[in-house]
């Protein structure tokens, strides 16, 4: 499988210590661990963070042909943990808002991107160059809200383009505000989605309660994860990656949730994007046939 992912490589910070991070590495970074070929568009400033962190992509397996050094900053985030839950602090004016386009070479099995990268200007001209130049087959659009730095029109102008949609419990509301869809549940949310948008797979993030996948056969819901949670960062991105991976190896919906559902729950495991080991794939698979038919499939 070949992915192209376009957006922020950021360092997370948790006080003292520094975590290499952002929605899209994190995404790629797990990708990759699965064996996937993922490239990436992104921008890193001329500091040690962004020589840093390009040892990062590197170690990752990420190929960063696509990846431009500017002279902004490397972009940098402070993490605050309350309980479980992450609180973001976004800094602007940073390399990833000045993200230039490369001229790139597909085609893709899907091409990745969020709302944060979208923020300014320069770089959504870039994603909206990417979305109408790059052949690939499925377009996923991982919304990340951050902040403010969303608006309806960078929301709807994103699914427009999208096939697979992933949101976060915490995000559902952010449509209802926007007057967009539908948000009174999360099968409302995606019925109401699906009716206005090429929109084929929604994967809804239910934290403890595992993760909600939508299709136009039904509803299927995972079983709750099993694990002891350290940190919550990062962790949607690891579980969509894995539902990613699970598509393209053509395992069914109820195994490629299930995946999804075991690489988050590897994340959680640790602070920051700490990564399972490529040899733990097999083992993830092995868990899946273990606990058989855990899933409820309800159909619309």
């Amino acid at each position: 499988m070949k992915i192209l992912a376009f957006g922020e490589i950021l360092w997370d910070i948790f006080g003292d210590k520094k975590e290499i991070g952002g929605a899209p590495f994190n995404f790629a970074a797990h990708a990759a661990k699965l064996g996937t070929d993922v490239s990436m568009v992104s921008a890193l400033g001329s500091d040690e963070l962004g020589k840093n962190a390009l040892t990062f992509v590197r170690k990752y397996g990420i190929r960063n042909d696509y990846i431009a050094f500017t002279d902004k900053p490397t972009g940098f985030c402070r993490v605050t943990l309350c309980g479980e839950k992450p609180r973001y602090e976004l800094v602007t004016g940073v390399a990833y808002d000045y993200i230039p386009c490369p001229a790139v070479c597909g085609p893709y099995d899907a091409f990745y991107f969020g709302t944060l990268a979208q923020r300014n200007s320069a770089s959504r001209a870039t994603l909206e160059t990417l979305l109408k130049s790059v052949n690939a087959a499925e377009v996923f659009f991982d919304i990340n809200i951050r902040q403010n730095f969303y608006s309806k029109e960078i929301v709807e102008n994103s699914l427009k383009h999208t096939t697979i949609l992933k949101i976060s419990r915490e995000e559902m509301q952010v449509f209802a505000e926007l007057g967009i869809a539908d948000a009174s549940s999360p099968e409302a949310l995606c019925v109401s989605l699906a009716k206005k948008y090429p929109i084929q797979i929604i994967i809804v993030t239910l934290d403890r309660d595992g993760a909600l996948l939508y299709t136009k056969e039904g509803f299927l819901y995972s079983r709750k994860p099993e694990s002891r949670v350290v940190s919550t960062v990062g962790a949607g991105d690891s579980m969509v990656s894995g539902m990613v991976w699970g598509l393209s190896q053509g395992l069914s919906p109820r195994d490629m949730a299930q995946l999804g559902v075991a690489c988050g729950s590897a994340a959680t495991m640790n602070q920051g994007t700490e990564l399972f080991l490529r040899d733990d794939v097999d083992r993830l698979l092995e868990w899946i046939k273990s606990y058989g038919e855990r899933f409820q499939l309800r159909d619309l």
